[in-house]
């Protein structure tokens, strides 16, 4: 007889609403999908919790219905980088990343259930695996000279003049978007997708230009 294991992540996201009939469920706003779940949490009436905190909980993405549990608080925590720093770097839960004007990172960045901004001319020369409701946005003149590789429910930005010199590469992620109301993004490199909810490409964009 074998046993059946959920596979639980941790995600970030904010307290939609509360049952006002039953204090330990309600739903959760998802951050970077800004789809609702509902949950079932026997602790949240202690947990300090309102309508409207963030907070990360678990949950299964592999049920049909997947209902988050075990919600906490959290503060996010921000650095900014604007000079040159040696990789590998790995994100947790919670943190972002800001690479801006003057910053480089040489080497990998792994961010998991968290966020990546390369802007302002800011680069990264290395690969990025963005896992686990992860969010990366490169724009404003932001380069990565190096491979992306998008799981687990995350997201993925080249929009405003961002530049990814490598391939992109999506497994089982929310959304691919590639240029916005403010400019195209340009990536030289392939596209790759396993499996996705929304893409998005405007005409200003361009993809594999071999340059």
């Amino acid at each position: 007889m074998y046993k059946q294991f959920k596979l639980n992540f941790m995600a970030l996201g904010k307290v939609e609403s509360t049952d006002p009939t039953d204090p330990t469920m309600g739903t959760v706003r998802e951050d970077e999908s800004d789809q609702v779940y509902p949950f079932i949490d026997p602790n949240f009436p202690s947990s300090g919790l309102k309508v409207g905190n963030p907070c990360t909980y678990d949950i299964d993405y592999s049920q049909p219905k997947p209902i988050a549990s075990n919600l906490k608080a959290y503060v996010p925590t921000s650095q900014d980088i604007t000079t040159t720093v040696q990789g590998p770097i790995t994100l947790n839960t919670g943190e972002t990343l800001n690479i801006k004007k003057g910053g480089m990172v040489n080497g990998n960045i792994v961010v998991t259930n968290a966020n990546l901004i390369v802007e302002d001319t800011g680069g990264v020369i290395g690969e990025i695996t963005v896992d686990a409701q992860g969010s990366f946005i490169i724009r404003k003149g932001g380069m990565v000279n190096g491979n992306i590789v998008v799981n687990k429910g995350s997201v993925c930005k080249v929009v405003n003049k961002g530049n990814v010199k490598g391939n992109i590469v999506v497994t089982s992620a929310n959304r691919l978007i590639v240029g916005n109301d403010n400019g195209g993004g340009t990536i030289t490199g392939s596209i790759t997708v396993d499996k996705i909810r929304k893409v998005i490409i405007t005409a200003t964009s361009v993809i594999n230009c071999g340059a």
